[in-house]
């Protein structure tokens, strides 16, 4: 058989061609992007301000993973702009449940002072496919620095939302 060496690492060729193929394939599978709108609370157990956000998803896929990108505020006036990964998986054909995580620039504004710019925003929804191919779910989220500031409180997130197919 055929092999292939790079850096003292071999691969057969047929297999290295069908990996390749794969992964190329797999990102390059599309699926329908969607708006999800949401309204909850930041800083749950604390402050408690209710808060909106919108989230776009992509319809790239990436091995099961979908880019998406968003932005919540609060009453308070505290913003946070992000954009991660998701990886969404069907329960059955109503029921999905989608943990994400994501990276972005968060202001206070006169809500909680999260100790830092950079942070990273871990989430969980839970959602049920309509008839029209809409979606509400719950969801949940917590929002942290990692002690990549002086402090680090976090804060979670609870929220309801609706999501459409674009």
């Amino acid at each position: 058989m055929s092999e292939l060496c790079v850096t003292g690492l071999c691969f057969m060729k047929k297999e290295l061609l069908l990996l390749m193929v794969g992964l190329n394939s797999a990102q390059l599978a599309a699926q329908e992007a969607s708006l999800n709108l949401a309204l909850g609370s930041f800083d749950v157990g604390h402050s408690g301000s209710a808060m909106g956000q919108v989230e776009y998803a992509f319809a790239t896929n990436w091995s099961g993973f979908k880019p998406h990108v968003g932005v919540f505020l609060s009453k308070d006036s505290a913003g946070y702009v992000y954009g991660g990964l998701g990886y969404p998986f069907n329960i059955n054909d109503k029921w999905s449940i989608t943990p994400s995580i994501s990276a972005g620039y968060y202001n206070q504004g006169a809500d909680e002072d999260l100790g830092y710019d950079l942070e990273f925003y871990s989430q969980l929804r839970l959602e049920y496919k309509l008839e029209n191919n809409g979606k509400i779910g719950l969801g949940v989220g917590h929002i942290s620095n990692v002690d990549l500031g002086d402090s680090n409180p976090g804060s979670e997130t609870a929220y309801l939302s609706y999501s459409i197919s674009l």
